[in-house]
């Protein structure tokens, strides 16, 4: 017998050691040395540096090296000797069967080559290429074998047969891995893994004793491979830095080295075992997280994607992610989420980082157009083919566990939590998220919604609204409101609501979300770039025509020059990262299914604007019912600014992407809260969707009225409330409260008026527009004195620039002696400055002008109203003269073209106007009265023109001439009424026209007396009183009927005098006019 071992073993051994041990009896499965039936061998003798097991072969003594813990890997399986030594390698019993004896020669016989002893050896020796023949060291398939030399001596000292069996594996695969022959341990473990595994799949009946021994094998390969990487000091590796799996990770699962599908599943057999499987996997995808949040498109970032898909596909390997501290860590900064959180980095990855797009756009000053389309589809290509593998990851989260969605969820509604500031007016990157990551994360939820977006919108019943009322992930409490104040919204948020989260509204809401602070706010940042970048080129030309001062001084020249290239520097970063933007924001794919996602937003808040209507099933009713529902007033404003900046991209960017389908709810939106725009807090936000129609109505492939010019002409619900809608917030558009209200009112009715030319054509709209005069006179009234407002002072303000640019470009053509070269700059600036208010006058000149011609023709009656006539007419009267009068020279200007300009299409288009109304003899009196403008032979002069250039019929000439003839006729006979009446009594006199008044009124507050038709034409521009500034409407004013009758009176006593006059000088009697 041998001796026993050392008493004090167990007190040697470390704690350290102890855990190990604990670990290994788990990972090893059933001890090899329990219960065998064979005799113990003797203690072991010291083991070598190399870790490599040996028996002794003399009779048993006390072990040189007492503390056998640290010197044999095996004895920290958990093997503890109670009264028998304990052996250096542990032999499971063998299978039931014939006992083989000898143990004299490697085989037992040559005769047992087909026996299992036989094929279990050969087996075992191709799986771990190993031999126990010191002259084998080649098998047939001409792989190196590693010779078992520890091995062999001891089977001899136990004279156990030369062959290998499961018996001895664990001491086999030690020495050869301890061994380094085919590199690291873990990578010759990995590859025997990987023929072991190819073995075992061969043979899938288990009553087959092969099986079993294959079995083992593959337990015990496993088993080394997790020593391997958790206890590397057992092969006498040193303990590294980071987690030793973490690069097999991002070999190819099919390479030796790589992770394969066999061999994750063992991992997630083994977990409820050993957490240290779970701890080691997880710890190696997490470095692969933090290493690949230092990469960027530019390095070689896909084995790192692969990795993360390929460990997805394995629900505790998920959860294990889920529940790591790294997926979802506390107080981290926003600036921080794409490179500290698990998912970050795979997200951050996009061509819209700085030094990516450096590399598709490597010549950004001289890039032509053709090259730049190139690199676009390419960048986008590679972008595609990434987000497709985000969605595969991220759907991994959502449908393998409860608890993995639940977290990922969380994860979403942290990145758009913490990113509000990147709608802040002035955004610092650094303390936010990047353009990239976010683009993705919007990309991503847009895909998880698509299961839910049928074209049917059967499931739409399912977004609750109530989600904000409960506990909801997105942080709504600093947004603006759609239609109510904080305290509103905080009252109505106060009250909870009762009931559950489905996980349609939740991906809904984050979606939405995403939307805002996502695309949309990479779009408002690609703006502002590009403003920059246009700034940044007229600084670099200004610097480089300074160069010449410096030329004399070599060491202000360098510092100047360096300030030049730092500038190129960045004018050439900026051009690239507005090509990334670009390529990146015009991907089609994408783009169409955001434009889905926002077609589901739009239905759904007209469903929430109209309750009990059950749209889109049943068509909408407008207006809209006077109380708002509190759950659309307290909806964050970007609900519709998501819309209206997203579908303005579209459809001045990518109009084709707009299907039909979307082409009609698009439009429903847009005339909802046009005609119901009360509804809606912010005038941004309005005049948008009139920019929505406007881009809508641009011809384009295929779409020669646009691709919403079929719905805007046609549609039912356009042609019944489209145009109220658009004369309702021309109108309201007077004032926006911004401080460029002025500028953006004229915006805003330009785009009205071209969507009003598209939709013209239709004889029901102009039907629509008889009727509003009809029916809604006020309303209709006011309409008309704004678009009067525009059309002179525009008209005013284009002729003034061309007179100003007429005079400059004189003296610049001929300069006076005295002009110095800083006066010809003062004075060259001031004709840029004309020549750019002429462009930007003149579009909206023509298109007002030719909008009152339309309008005229439909509706002359209503033209010709009181409140309204005089004003037109002695317009009309007023640009006549500058057109055809005597200072019609000062309107000549050099290319006019270029602003648009051309005199003589003007004059027909205002001389069309008078035609439109020559029936009307209040517009005739009208023209005649105006003592400022009108002149007989300003309309001689223009005929002579419109004959001259063919600019109109023979039979519209023939009526300009006849109508010149009734005016010129009425003037006389209003002069001859004038003088008839001589000085007219103070009292009479319209305190602001200072003419006679027709129809006296008093205002309520202030008390002035003055004509009903003044008073109204004041209101349709001011609501107030003229004299004290006191709120007035029309109705408030008293007619005043005394002064009325008086003034009537007096009319007639002086008519009567002056007839009796021209009686009594012709002899004729007079008649009586009492």
């Amino acid at each position: 017998m041998a001796d026993p071992p050392p008493p004090d073993q167990d007190t040697i051994m470390a704690d350290a050691d102890k855990i190990r041990a604990k670990r290994l009896a788990k990972l090893g499965g059933p001890s090899a040395g329990a219960g065998s039936s064979r005799p113990s061998p003797a203690p072991a003798a010291s083991a070598p540096s190399t870790a490599t097991p040996k028996l002794q072969t003399s009779p048993p003594a006390l072990p040189q090296t007492p503390d056998t813990s640290k010197q044999n890997p095996f004895s920290q399986l958990g093997m503890t000797a109670e009264s028998k030594p304990t052996s250096r390698i542990h032999i499971k019993p063998k299978p039931p069967g014939p006992a083989n004896g000898s143990g004299a020669s490697e085989v037992a016989s040559r005769g047992q080559e087909g026996s299992m002893e036989v094929w279990e050896h050969r087996t075992l020796s191709t799986i771990f290429r190993i031999t126990l023949d010191s002259d084998g060291i080649r098998d047939g398939h001409g792989h190196r074998l590693y010779f078992l030399s520890g091995v062999k001596d001891d089977l001899e000292d136990e004279n156990r047969p030369i062959q290998l069996t499961t018996d001895i594996l664990d001491q086999a695969i030690l020495e050869s891995a301890s061994s380094k022959s085919e590199g690291k341990p873990l990578d010759y473990l990995l590859g025997c893994w990987k023929r072991v595994s190819k073995l075992f799949r061969g043979v899938p009946n288990k009553q087959d004793p092969k099986h079993e021994v294959l079995k083992e094998a593959r337990r015990l390969c496993f088993s080394y491979c997790i020593f391997a990487a958790t206890i590397p000091d057992m092969f006498g590796e040193d303990t590294p830095a980071g987690n030793p799996l973490a690069e097999y990770l991002l070999v190819d699962p099919e390479n030796d080295r790589g992770l394969c599908h066999e061999f994750l599943s063992e991992a997630v057999s083994r977990f409820s075992e050993d957490d240290s499987v779970k701890e080691v996997l997880v710890g190696a995808m997490e470095q692969l997280s933090r290493k690949l949040a230092k990469m960027s498109m530019n390095d070689d970032y896909k084995p790192y994607i692969l990795a993360m898909r390929n460990f997805v596909r394995y629900q505790p390997l998920l959860v294990g992610l889920a529940e790591s501290p790294m997926f979802l860590p506390a107080d981290i900064e926003p600036q921080q989420i794409e490179t500290r959180t698990l998912l970050g980095p795979f997200f951050r990855l996009s061509p819209m980082q700085g030094e990516v797009a450096l590399n598709y756009f490597a010549s950004p000053m001289t890039i032509d157009k053709d090259a730049v389309l190139i690199c676009q589809n390419a960048l986008r290509m590679t972008l595609q083919t990434h987000q497709n593998e985000l969605f595969d990851i991220a759907d991994c989260f959502i449908k393998k566990s409860k608890d993995s969605r639940e977290k990922v969820l969380d994860w979403f509604a942290l990145t758009v939590n913490a990113n509000h500031k990147r709608r802040a007016l002035q955004v610092e990157p650094k303390t936010v998220s990047s353009d990239g990551f976010m683009v993705n994360i919007t990309v991503i939820l847009d895909r998880l919604c698509e299961p839910f977006m049928d074209a049917t919108f059967s499931k739409i019943d399912r977004i609750d609204v109530d989600y904000l009322r409960r506990s909801p992930r997105v942080d709504i409490s600093d947004e603006t409101k759609i239609n109510a104040d904080q305290h509103t919204s905080d009252d109505f948020y106060k009250d909870k609501a009762a009931g559950t989260d489905n996980f349609i509204t939740e991906v809904f809401f984050l979606t939405v979300a995403a939307h805002h602070y996502g695309t949309e706010a990479a779009n408002t940042k690609l703006s502002q770039l590009q403003k920059d970048v246009k700034w940044l080129e007229k600084q670099l030309k200004k610097m480089e025509t300074e160069r010449h001062k410096y030329a004399q001084n070599p060491g202000q020249l360098a510092v100047f020059d360096a300030h030049v290239q730092k500038a190129k520097d960045r004018l050439a970063k900026g051009k690239c990262t507005i090509m990334a933007t670009d390529g990146v924001l015009l991907d089609e794919v994408a783009q169409a299914r955001s434009m889905q996602f926002m077609r589901y937003v739009i239905v759904w808040l007209l469903r929430l604007v109209s309750p009990g209507l059950d749209f889109p099933r049943n068509p909408l009713q407008l207006p809209l019912q006077q109380e708002q529902p509190a759950a659309f007033k307290c909806l964050p404003e970007y609900f519709l600014e998501d819309i209206v900046d997203g579908f303005k991209f579209i459809t001045a960017k990518m109009p084709l992407i707009i299907t039909s389908t979307q082409s009609e709810e698009l439009m429903m939106i847009c005339i909802v809260f046009l005609r119901s725009s009360e509804y809606i807090k912010n005038p941004y936000l309005k005049s948008g969707l009139v920019t929505i129609l406007y881009h809508g109505v641009w011809e384009v492939r295929g779409h020669k009225k646009g691709v919403l010019g079929d719905a805007l002409f046609a549609h039912k619900f356009a042609t019944k409330h489209l145009l109220h809608s658009l004369m309702k917030f021309y109108s309201e558009c007077e004032s926006t409260g911004a401080h460029t209200q002025f500028y953006d009112k004229f915006n805003i009715r330009y785009e009205i008026f071209q969507v009003i030319k598209c939709i013209w054509p239709n004889p029901v709209y102009r039907e629509n527009l008889a009727t509003e005069a009809r029916v809604n006179l006020d309303f209709f009234v006011q309409f008309v004195n704004l678009l009067l407002n525009d059309v002179t002072f525009v008209l005013d303000e284009s002729f003034t620039a061309f007179t100003q640019i007429h005079e400059i470009s004189k003296v610049l053509k001929a300069p006076p002696e005295d002009m110095d070269a800083n006066a010809r700059q003062e004075t060259e600036e001031k004709l840029s400055a004309a020549q750019s208010k002429a462009k930007s006058y003149m579009q909206l000149t023509n298109e007002t002008v030719a909008m009152l011609k339309l309008f005229t023709e439909a509706l002359s009656d209503s033209f010709t109203m009181p409140e309204i006539v005089q004003r037109l007419a002695h317009m009309l009267d007023y640009n006549l003269d500058a057109l055809v009068g005597p200072k019609k020279s000062s309107l000549k200007v050099e290319n006019a073209q270029e602003y648009g300009w051309d005199p003589k299409q003007m004059l027909s288009e205002i001389s069309d106007v008078y035609l439109n109304l020559k029936e009307k003899k209040t517009f005739i009196d009208a023209v005649a009265t105006d003592g400022r403008s009108y002149r007989p032979e300003h309309f001689t002069t223009a005929m002579n023109i419109m004959q001259r250039f063919a600019l109109k019929s023979s039979e519209q000439l023939q009526d300009w001439a006849h109508l010149a003839e009734r005016i010129k006729v009425a003037k006389d006979e209003a002069e001859l009424e004038e003088a008839d009446l001589g000085e007219i009594p103070d009292e009479f006199l319209d305190p602001l026209l200072a003419s006679l008044m027709e129809d006296p009124v008093t205002l309520p507050t202030s008390s002035m007396t003055l004509d009903r038709s003044t008073i109204r034409s004041h209101l349709l521009s001011d609501p107030n009183d003229p004299f004290n500034r006191v709120p007035l409407t029309i109705e408030q004013v008293v007619p005043n009927t005394a002064l009325k009758e008086k003034i009537q009176a007096w009319k007639a006593g002086k008519r009567a005098e002056k007839l009796a006059e021209r009686a009594a000088a012709s002899g004729v009697e007079p008649m009586d006019t009492s």
